[in-house]
């Protein structure tokens, strides 16, 4: 018995440094790119201007208005945020928290109005363009809820929301432009409930206690900032990705799609957290 046992804990020992050294590559090349990508040249194309869309359709009923040929229009004037939102500082916060964050990584970043500049250079080049941001107001259903002596209680709120939908195309300049791909994110800011659940153990009754931080207009443009920092984040993790997948043979690549922290220095496997790609 002690024999297999040692056999097994042999085999487990191969077995493992194996997978080290077949990762060991990769790892390497990560490490790599993360310290030379300052050789890379991002031009960065901001959008023009924002897509506003009012989901909260409800509105119209309430408003005692059928008129579904102005629909969207309608919605836009009664909207909580939308209407008083200023496309040109969303825009300038996102596209600023975006170049900062990409610099931080090392990349030499070109605007718009550098784009002569870039394009006199040789290599290693890529354009980034930020072909879309949609902004939706709706609502957002979030419940509080707790177990108290194996009893579920909950208080379910209706939340002001907005979504931020972001389409980005990012492309090797040396590459085939037709085989571009679009690529896809998006995040969500909200009010903030506050709340707690009052039970007497006396009456077995529970009361629900809460305040709201409501979501603001002004709050959206640090939200835009907030954004932009990290789907840089996301564009240094698929510029990343790219690398590994063209420079190592797909039977030693693992399925990982790796992200970077440039704080800590370390990698680490992606979840939801980074494109989704729409057109394979």
């Amino acid at each position: 018995m002690k024999y297999h046992n040692l056999v097994f804990k042999l085999f487990v020992t191969v077995a493992v440094l194996i997978g080290l050294m077949a990762c060991n590559p990769e790892k390497k090349l990560a490490i790599e790119f993360a310290s030379k990508a300052g050789a890379k040249n991002l031009l960065v194309i901001a959008p023009d201007y924002l897509f506003k869309t009012n989901l909260k359709t409800y509105l119209m009923d309430s408003l005692g208005i059928g008129d579904d040929e102005n629909k969207d229009s309608i919605l836009l004037i009664h909207s909580e945020y939308l209407s008083d939102l200023n496309d040109s500082l969303f825009i300038v916060n996102y596209m600023l928290g975006y170049n900062k964050a990409l610099s931080s990584f090392g990349f030499r970043v070109f605007t718009q109005d550098q784009t002569e500049e870039f394009l006199n250079l040789d290599s290693n080049s890529y354009q980034v363009n930020i072909a879309q941001i949609e902004i939706e107001e709706t609502l957002y259903t979030y419940r509080d809820e707790v177990n108290v002596y194996e009893k579920n209680f909950y208080h379910d709120h209706n939340l002001n929301a907005v979504y931020v939908n972001s389409w980005f195309e990012i492309y090797n300049l040396n590459d085939n432009i037709d085989n571009q791909q679009i690529y896809f994110t998006t995040d969500m800011i909200s009010d903030i409930p506050d709340g707690s659940f009052d039970y007497d153990i006396f009456s077995g009754k529970v009361r629900y206690m809460y305040n709201i931080d409501s979501l603001k207009v002004d709050v959206l443009y640090d939200f835009a900032y907030r954004l932009g920092k990290e789907y840089a984040g996301y564009t240094f993790d698929f510029l990343l990705n790219d690398e590994l997948n063209k420079k190592i043979h797909p039977d030693a690549r693992s399925t990982k799609y790796w992200r970077y922290d440039p704080i800590n220095h370390i990698f680490f496997p992606a979840t939801d957290d980074k494109f989704i790609p729409l057109n394979e």
